[in-house]
């Protein structure tokens, strides 16, 4: 059964709210107040589909009362139609500039006042079905990144608590390239209705774009109630995201969180904070979820403790992995991953020597290092690998604080002056003085 629209009813005369009412009652649900102080306290309780407002009123009189409602960004959109005995064209024009729908003209006609009803909400009907679709995804059928941040910023007018989750399907281009497209929107249509059957009334999910969704949580939240959250989507994108057809594809979503008020208290910066967590989850094996401050403090203490000769041995071990085209060889950075397959590739077919650099970041500076500081030198570090490698050679970001490069058919003394070269190309470039560029150097045996 359809909700009844609910209509308030604001006059200062009783019995003009009892006639109101007698025509009004059997279609809507009824609400009065007797002074446009008393309305504007109802609404701040109570957002009825449509008011009908006296014009002339002792105190506060219909058009003050206007203003206030239009000024008030939870109450500018509900319909109000005056309702007075004044007749005058210029009382009529000053309404309807004023943001009036209508004039009902006292004492009332039933039918008219009944038909005018009618078509207004009809009209504000079409009005939030057009708002809203043009503030809904597509595809999916969710809210757009649009809606989710007027949401947010709405929000925070008022609030300071909030969670700003960002959901990112693992692998997707791969899936449309190999499954097509339909197959590829199938998958984010699962994903969708996953995230919106988990979100509280209050809260609100949306589709960023592409493959990237988010989810608000509006309130205060315990780090084991948001652990649990996420968990619960992982679990759910792993039992229920599962192809039912033949096709061997086993979905997977990374997840990076924000927390207002510690990371920010708007959307644009939440978002950058939890695309950053994200990124980290990208990076070290997908499939998982991590905090942006958790993330911070990862990278000072990663780059502040490190054993360069353990990372090399590692790297080798990756090196001498066999069978990658079956999908055997398993690291945790898929750039590398690549990086590996055409080296294994390039050496099982020649008498080619590899060496690799190890590149290391290190920081002696009396306070610990931001997230962008560090950033900003590992983009230094890369530009200074870019333009000291010859053709053939290749480099990817090992972690948060080195970068790996490949040196193919090189011999020791290349390897060292090569990674010299790039070192002092950095140090032209950076103007921190606590920090430290190092290398440390392996040559690449197959087995």
């Amino acid at each position: 059964m359809d909700r009844k629209k609910h209509i308030l009813i604001v006059d200062d005369v009783t019995t003009n709210l009892k006639v109101a009412a007698d025509v009004l009652k059997d279609n809507y649900q009824l609400s009065m107040a007797k002074s446009g102080a008393q309305a504007l306290e109802f609404l701040k309780k109570a957002k009825p589909d449509l008011i009908l407002l006296d014009v002339r009123m002792p105190g506060m009189d219909g058009y003050e009362t206007l203003e206030k409602i239009k000024s008030n960004s939870e109450t500018s959109n509900i319909p109000v139609v005056f309702l007075t005995v004044d007749d005058q064209r210029e009382s009529e024009i000053k309404g309807l500039k004023m943001g009036a729908m209508d004039f009902i003209l006292k004492p009332f006609e039933p039918e008219i006042m009944l038909s005018r009803i009618e078509k207004i909400l009809q009209i504000e009907d079409l009005r939030k079905n057009l708002s809203n679709s043009a503030k809904k995804d597509p595809l999916t059928g969710i809210w757009n990144r649009k809606f989710i941040e007027d949401d947010m910023e709405k929000y925070f007018l008022t609030k300071n608590k909030g969670i700003f989750i960002l959901f990112d399907v693992d692998n997707f281009k791969k899936v449309n390239d190999t499954y097509g497209h339909v197959f590829g929107d199938s998958i984010l249509c699962k994903f969708a209705r996953i995230i919106e059957n988990k979100v509280g009334v209050r809260d609100v999910e949306a589709r960023i774009g592409g493959d990237e969704f988010a989810v608000f949580l509006k309130g205060d939240y315990t780090d084991d109630e948001i652990n649990s959250y996420c968990e619960m989507i992982l679990k759910s994108v792993h039992n229920d995201m599962r192809d039912e057809s033949e096709l061997s594809y086993n979905p997977t979503v990374s997840i990076g969180i924000s927390v207002a008020p510690d990371d920010g208290m708007d959307f644009q910066t939440l978002y950058h904070r939890a695309d950053k967590a994200l990124y980290y989850v990208k990076q070290n094996g997908k499939d998982g979820y991590h905090y942006y401050k958790q993330r911070e403090e990862y990278l000072n203490s990663t780059i502040d403790n490190f054993n360069s000769e353990l990372d090399l041995s590692r790297l080798e071990g990756f090196m001498k992995e066999k069978n990658y085209e079956n999908g055997a060889l398993r690291v945790e950075y898929e750039g590398f991953k690549n990086i590996v397959h055409f080296v294994q590739r390039t050496i099982a077919r020649s008498n080619q020597t590899v060496w690799m650099i190890l590149l290391t970041l290190t920081h002696s500076g009396p306070e610990k290092l931001t997230t962008e500081q560090l950033e900003e030198a590992m983009q230094q570090v890369e530009r200074a690998i870019v333009v000291s490698l010859r053709m053939g050679d290749v480099t990817t970001q090992y972690s948060s604080f080195q970068y790996v490069t490949l040196l193919m058919n090189a011999d020791e003394e290349d390897s060292r002056q090569i990674a010299q070269r790039i070192i002092t190309t950095w140090q032209d470039v950076s103007e921190d003085k606590h920090m430290t560029l190092t290398y440390d150097l392996k040559n690449i045996v197959p087995k």
